[in-house]
């Protein structure tokens, strides 16, 4: 990779003082030139963003876990009381049958013989046989209706015990998911020490330079339109807003994802906040194929850690390390480990 601090260096041509390093700023060596120093920086300042990307990540599908357990438990409330309300009906046609069961086995004749042995005449042993009729029909009902209860509790029951299942995994995922957090915190924090360990090496000069560098000079008469180009335009807005991790305040600090997260959101599209999620937007486009407004991934396939928007003429903006502002550089400016593009409208 071309180094992406040669201009910083050509302009500095200083040496830096060797200094101790502390434990947290894992550093191999104290930086003995200004190309030393501003490579260490580099470097802690990638395995800071790999590091907090991963983080981030963990963070947002612990909250998805949280979600899909909190909506598993609703579930299983809901079909939970469905079961009791399938026992409830169930138990009252069985009341019905019942009773009737106890009737028929206690010697009550419910027999339209019986009706017409027992008829005083012709109209008695109709007005019986009427009532025999809506007899049977009610205990036909009440029969079909336990039936159907029985079925209907069953189901729910089954659905319940699925419902209960479905909780109990997804407690048990974002407990997983829980329990890696502080570890990933805990690295996130010790990578963000050592970018700043490692800035805070640079000489005063250095450090304006940085600040000071929006990269290549650009134009925007010939951005096309549509979102693309209005996302375009938007991040090269925010040329010269300083590089913070974690930063969401445009003309005041971004990160990388949160820069193209930015220009997408002018052009009414919804990115994902973290580069893990946003590399699996819109669709993978060959590098020799770029437009102004896709989006090229730094990184390896478990480990997408950088992002920048393609603007034309080979040339990108993003906002790269700690002590850096958003600017323009060529393709190759944005990292070693290009791993793909995305196009995320058209």
């Amino acid at each position: 990779m071309k180094n992406p601090y040669k201009h910083v260096l050509g302009a500095l041509g200083v040496t830096l003082a060797v200094v101790s390093l502390t434990p947290a700023s894992a550093l191999a060596d104290p930086p003995t030139t200004a190309a030393d120093a501003l490579a260490q920086l580099h470097d802690a300042s990638q395995k800071q963003e790999s590091l907090g990307e991963q983080y981030n990540a963990a963070q947002l599908t612990y909250q998805a876990r949280q979600a899909d357990a909190q909506k598993a438990a609703a579930d299983l409330a809901t079909d939970q009381q469905a079961v009791k309300q399938a026992q409830d009906e169930e138990g009252r046609y069985r009341g019905d049958v019942d009773r009737w069961v106890s009737a028929t086995t206690e010697g009550a004749d419910l027999s339209s013989m019986s009706a017409l042995l027992t008829g005083q005449s012709p109209s008695d042993f109709l007005d019986r046989a009427w009532l025999l009729q809506e007899v049977s029909k009610f205990n036909g009902d009440a029969m079909d209706g336990l039936t159907r209860a029985l079925d209907k509790a069953n189901a729910a029951s089954k659905q319940a015990q699925q419902a209960q299942q479905k909780a109990t995994d997804a407690a048990a995922q974002a407990k997983q998911v829980a329990d890696g957090l502080q570890a990933q915190k805990t690295a996130a924090v010790q990578a963000q020490a050592a970018a700043q360990a490692a800035y805070d090496k640079l000489t005063g000069t250095q450090k304006s330079q940085l600040k000071s560098d929006k990269g290549l000079p650009f134009d925007t008469s010939n951005v096309p339109a549509g979102a693309a180009g209005v996302a375009v335009k938007a991040a090269l807005g925010q040329v010269g807003t300083p590089y913070v991790y974690g930063g969401n305040t445009p003309g005041q600090g971004l990160d990388c994802s949160s820069l193209v997260q930015y220009a997408y959101r002018q052009a009414g599209v919804s990115l994902p906040r973290v580069t893990t999620e946003q590399v699996l937007v819109g669709r993978t486009v060959a590098k020799a194929d770029l437009i102004p407004g896709d989006l090229l991934f730094f990184g390896t396939a478990g480990n997408v850690h950088h992002v920048a928007m393609y603007i034309g003429n080979g040339n990108i903006v993003h906002a790269p390390d700690v002590g850096q502002v958003v600017k323009v550089v060529p393709i190759s400016g944005g990292g070693s480990d290009y791993y793909t593009s995305r196009r995320i409208v058209g």
